[in-house]
């Protein structure tokens, strides 16, 4: 079966750079470029960290820089969970590559207009580059394939108790996005911290590798193993686990709102799931394909299978 064109839009902090080498070690993605954003951390730390990320791959994959700050508000990073470098403090070297002179933007504009062949876009930070791309160019929803992020939460969030970090920091292009028709799924925060989990035991099985790419993603699990002092559970790990194999997962179709003006739910993701939703007239159809479950098993071998073959 050939291996599926994608794009990656990303604000490489500990669990994006995760993420990332799962899908570049992935053969069921092809993976045509990495865009960057600004999140986790400030851009140029964001585009930094891509370009490490990258070489470690042992792949070829064009890094493009993408916007520095959300369409509306003020930048919010996350250093506190992810190190003042992004990485966790670790001290990974400089990569020896740069990004792209192609803007991110006009790299997604002009890769989802131009292909002949079908184009998956997968999303693991704020979506500011996906608004402004469907800004500029309003076919673009009918040209991408689907669209797999990371983003949200059912029943609360942990930027805020109502938002999840990656919808908090831009509402209004996490708006542009769930409105668009796109064919979405939508990896929440609830399933994760439950089912997408990695022990000890599974990081030694990664540390002993002599890869690159084992060897970095030892480093940033080790790095979350302590400081979590148990079980750990990176997000973006658990979206890229579903994109690779969406057997894992279990769903429902739902829909969901993004709250742009609530001084207490902004960046919320409001889920309709009431079960009468169906039989009251003038109600919004569902639009998004929502994880309920991942199967914990089937994510950890999916992992470990990925990063520990050659």
């Amino acid at each position: 079966m050939a291996a599926r064109n994608v794009i990656i839009d990303c604000d490489t902090g500990v669990d994006d750079a995760m993420a990332t080498l799962l899908a570049l070690r992935s053969p069921v993605l092809n993976v045509l470029g990495i865009t960057t954003v600004a999140g986790n951390v400030p851009l140029d730390k964001v585009v930094r960290n891509t370009l490490v990320v990258v070489e470690h791959s042992g792949k070829h994959v064009p890094v493009l820089r993408g916007s520095p700050r959300p369409m509306l508000c003020r930048l919010e990073t996350a250093e506190y969970a992810h190190g003042s470098d992004g990485l966790g403090d670790i001290g990974f070297p400089d990569p020896e590559g740069s990004a792209g002179a192609e803007h991110a933007i006009d790299f997604l504009v002009r890769t989802f207009i131009e292909s002949a062949d079908p184009v998956h876009l997968i999303t693991l930070g704020p979506l500011t580059n996906i608004g402004l791309a469907l800004l500029r160019e309003p076919a673009l929803a009918s040209r991408i394939s689907s669209l797999l992020m990371m983003a949200g939460g059912i029943v609360g969030g942990n930027a805020t108790p109502a938002a999840e970090f990656n919808v908090f920091v831009d509402p209004e292009a996490a708006d542009i996005v769930f409105r668009s028709g796109i064919p979405m799924t939508m990896v929440p925060l609830d399933p994760i911290v439950t089912d997408a989990t990695f022990e000890a035991e599974h990081v030694e099985r990664i540390e002993v590798s002599d890869a690159p790419w084992c060897w970095m993603v030892g480093r940033l699990l080790r790095r979350r193993l302590e400081r979590w002092q148990g079980p750990t559970s990176p997000p973006d790990v658990a979206a890229m686990g579903v994109a690779i194999d969406p057997t894992i997962a279990e769903c429902e179709m739902l829909h969901v709102a993004i709250e742009t003006r609530g001084d207490h739910t902004r960046g919320m993701t409001v889920a309709d799931r009431r079960r009468w939703r169906g039989m009251m007239p003038g109600q919004p159809e569902a639009n998004v394909n929502v994880v309920a479950r991942i199967d914990t098993q089937g994510y950890r071998q999916l992992c470990l299978r990925t990063l520990l073959s050659q």
